[in-house]
């Protein structure tokens, strides 16, 4: 029996969301459209096809996500040397991998937003970031500069956040402090380099910002 699709058939379908434009609505062999209801799918831009099927079925145009760029950041990384294992053990190493494990999270955090994120924002922060990660033992003491002031994460006003990952961020901060402290015991002049004021200051900056987050 031949189906007969109105415009306030159609209309419902929009109505409850299963139905937006640019979407494809397919349509059974045989299903009749009044003139109205191809007239309204004509304007919201809804593609009709039909096909052998016994139901109709929506299919979303899938859209392009704004933050898509986010992929192509690379955060540094550092070949483990399995022949040299007492040197991966030692403090600065492992405090860099625990920003690095840290940096990933922030990432994940805010890839989860359906708004534009500020690219040029977040090209600042990698690169702060990847500075930090690839310091060695003498550069690390050799108070160069860090664009930490041009770190502005505190103005990331996120739409939707999850309240998970943002926890684990913020406990993230505890994770790099211990880090942090068993280097300085080791080398306490690290406490006065730039290095260790640039790492204090990124991580209030993000006990700030999740804490923001979390009081929402």
């Amino acid at each position: 029996m031949e189906k007969l699709l109105t415009e306030d058939s159609v209309r419902q379908l929009m109505r409850q969301n299963k139905l937006a434009n640019q979407d494809q609505l397919t349509l059974p062999r045989g299903t009749i459209l009044t003139p109205a209801a191809r007239s309204f799918l004509g304007e919201h831009r809804v593609k009709i096809k039909q096909t052998n099927g016994s139901s109709i079925d929506v299919q979303s145009k899938k859209t392009a996500s704004p933050n898509s760029w986010l992929e192509t950041l690379r955060v540094a990384t550092r070949t483990v040397d399995f022949g040299q294992l007492t040197q991966e053990s030692s403090p600065l190493i492992r405090l860099q991998q625990t920003l690095r494990e840290q940096f990933l999270l922030l990432l994940t955090v805010i890839d989860k937003q359906i708004g534009v994120i500020d690219q040029s924002q977040m090209m600042t922060m990698a690169e702060f970031v990847n500075e930090l990660l690839t310091k060695s033992f003498d550069q690390v003491l050799a108070n160069e500069d860090y664009p930490i002031d041009q770190v502005k994460l505190t103005d990331f006003d996120l739409s939707k956040a999850p309240l998970l990952l943002v926890q684990q961020l913020q406990s993230s901060v505890g994770q790099v402090a211990f880090s942090l402290g068993d280097y300085i015991q080791v080398q306490p002049e690290l406490r006065q380099a730039t290095y260790c004021r640039a790492i204090i200051q990124w991580q209030n900056q993000i006990q700030a910002w999740t804490q923001k987050i979390l009081e929402r």
